[in-house]
């Protein structure tokens, strides 16, 4: 209880080389992959695939000589329907006979049986509407095993959804979150390769810094936000002066 105070004692996991190797290689070959879709976006066309004059001209073009064709096959046709319903008219017209008032109450004037034919047919769609309904209820009834069945399936989905979703949050826990205005990036891996090892561990030479190592931690670990060094901006221009002093050494 009254003892000094424990030290703090900073552990790292412990990783093999060979793993440290791998992640490393991963991470160039990730950068390699970068640079190279860089360069295709970036690369300029070569001679075949520069456009010329001659490729310039006819895709400008395209398409316009075919609705011009197109429109001269088309307008003299349109042209003689347009001219046909006309001259059919004015021959048609003198054979048409104009229908009096008593010619029309004629025809709209409906016999007896044909008002009964008419309230038969509409008591027969009654009908038939009436069993139909019945018919759909009952359907509804054998169709509630079915329904029951889509609501399970549906429950299912819904849990699957809920435990993918937790699995998510669980898994986005441990990962650094955006808390300011830049975004984590992951430091470098910290690895000699085999060529590069001493013969002897005395001249072995330490990898990183501890500082660096531990700031990073802060920032995996959502305790501080990313940082970057502060760029220096001089607001004014540096106007230089000759004192007196020194002209009169000189």
């Amino acid at each position: 209880r009254g003892g000094p105070p424990r030290a703090l004692v900073l552990t790292s996991p412990r990783v093999s080389p060979q793993t440290l190797l791998w992640e490393a290689h991963e991470v160039e070959l990730q950068r390699q992959k970068e640079a190279e879709k860089l360069e295709r976006q970036l690369a300029l066309p070569t001679a075949e695939q520069a456009a010329t004059q001659e490729s310039t001209f006819k895709e400008m073009c395209q398409g316009l000589l075919e609705e011009s064709d197109e429109e001269d096959k088309d307008g003299e046709p349109g042209r003689a329907q347009d001219r046909g319903p006309e001259a059919g008219g004015d021959q048609n017209g003198g054979a048409e006979a104009p229908a009096t008032p008593a010619r029309l109450a004629a025809v709209d004037k409906k016999t007896e049986q044909q008002r009964r034919r008419e309230k038969a047919a509409r008591m027969l769609r009654v009908e038939q509407a009436v069993v139909r309904a019945a018919r759909l209820r009952r359907q509804e009834l054998f169709r509630l095993r079915g329904i029951k069945a889509q609501v399970a399936q549906r429950l299912a989905e819904l849990a699957r959804r809920r435990e993918r979703r937790r699995a998510r949050r669980l898994v986005e826990a441990d990962k650094p979150r955006r808390l300011g205005r830049l975004k984590y990036q992951a430091p470098d891996i910290d690895v000699q390769l085999s060529s590069e090892l001493p013969d002897s561990l005395r001249t072995l030479k330490p990898e990183g810094n501890i500082l660096r190592d531990r700031f990073k931690s802060f920032q995996r670990r959502n305790m501080i936000e990313p940082r970057e060094r502060a760029r220096f901006k001089r607001k004014y221009k540096v106007k230089l002066v000759e004192k007196r002093a020194f002209r009169e050494i000189q």
